[in-house]
């Protein structure tokens, strides 16, 4: 149970930082095109996690003792977990109503909920559709409070918000597949691995922007690269290790119900560093995400009592 608590502390740690990084890659996406921006982040992070397995020595060792089966899946996870997914958020939220897209995104935990319950037989118990559902309508709430306040809401949907779709169902598939890959290889490797491959395709395409845009004006100010480097290092690549190793010991259905936490916590850093305002209607979508992940991660417990028999009492008592 320890065990298990401290994996969820990690995880809420992970949709923390994730929702800092949205603003961080709201704030980035203005000093680089979005591929190139994918493309160095996701460089950055694959730099630091090669560096820990080359300092843990499981870079070499960790690939020989990979079997054939697991390499499948951690190429799936690159290819849909890094680079698809990358690609297609990057395209669609170039078009895509924010809002839109939050609740698209928000639709993650019940079609992971759903996928693995049919392809692993993880449980899909009423506590957790509960969580599903009360964490959606927190999501709803708080991406579309302001609407809400001015009985006004709108939700649009085109060429982007399909894009949007395919970003959320690819990052759904690239779960499944790390939970088939980490039942037999470490996390720090799949995740290492995983990146690895993502980066390189990300690099490809990012050539391909730039023959079709240009080069890229790199900037000069150093703070930009710090959000840069904070993004890759701790947002891409230590967040990737603990969220992947709560794929692991919970599984990949309780583990995406924190990212319900998302958009709260980017919203708490929108007011804390971009001054937007705070309303009541934003606090009762906390309260509901909040309630949400809590309903759909409990690990309810089995009391069985055991009854012993009644002795028989001995023969020839006086």
């Amino acid at each position: 149970m320890d065990n298990e608590r401290s994996v969820k502390t990690l995880l809420w740690t992970v949709s923390v930082i994730w929702g800092l990084n949205v603003v961080m890659i709201k704030f980035l996406i203005g000093h680089f095109p979005p591929i190139t921006l994918a493309a160095v982040r996701i460089g950055a992070a694959t730099l630091l996690l090669t560096a820990i397995l080359l300092w843990n020595r499981e870079m070499i060792s960790g690939a020989r003792q990979i079997p054939r089966r697991s390499w499948i899946y951690i190429v799936g996870a690159g290819i849909t977990g890094i680079f698809l997914h990358q690609m297609t958020l990057g395209i669609g939220l170039q078009t895509a109503n924010a809002s839109t897209s939050s609740l698209i995104l928000g639709l993650n935990p019940l079609v992971t909920g759903i996928l693995a319950y049919l392809l692993f037989r993880e449980p899909l118990t009423w506590s957790r559709l509960a969580g599903v559902v009360f964490g959606f309508v927190g999501v709803f709430t708080v991406v579309m409070a302001d609407s809400l306040a001015e009985s006004s809401v709108s939700i649009r949907f085109g060429k982007g918000e399909w894009f949007v779709i395919l970003a959320m169902l690819a990052y759904v598939v690239s779960g499944l597949f790390i939970k088939k890959a980490a039942e037999k290889v470490p996390v720090t490797v799949v995740t290492g691995y995983m990146h690895i491959v993502g980066s390189v395709l990300l690099i490809a395409a990012s050539l391909f922007e730039t023959q079709s845009h240009g080069a890229p004006n790199w900037p000069s100010d150093w703070f930009v690269w710090a959000v840069l480097l904070f993004s890759g290092w701790v947002a891409t690549a230590l967040c990737g290790i603990w969220w992947n190793n709560g794929i692991r010991k919970i599984g990949a259905g309780r583990t995406a119900m924190f990212l319900n936490g998302m958009p709260v916590s980017s919203l708490v850093f929108a007011v804390v560093l971009l001054d937007e305002r705070l309303n009541w209607i934003h606090l009762a979508g906390f309260g509901l995400v909040i309630l949400g992940i809590w309903l759909g991660t409990m690990n309810k417990k089995i009391v069985t009592i055991c009854v012993q028999p009644p002795v028989p009492p001995k023969e020839g008592c006086a």
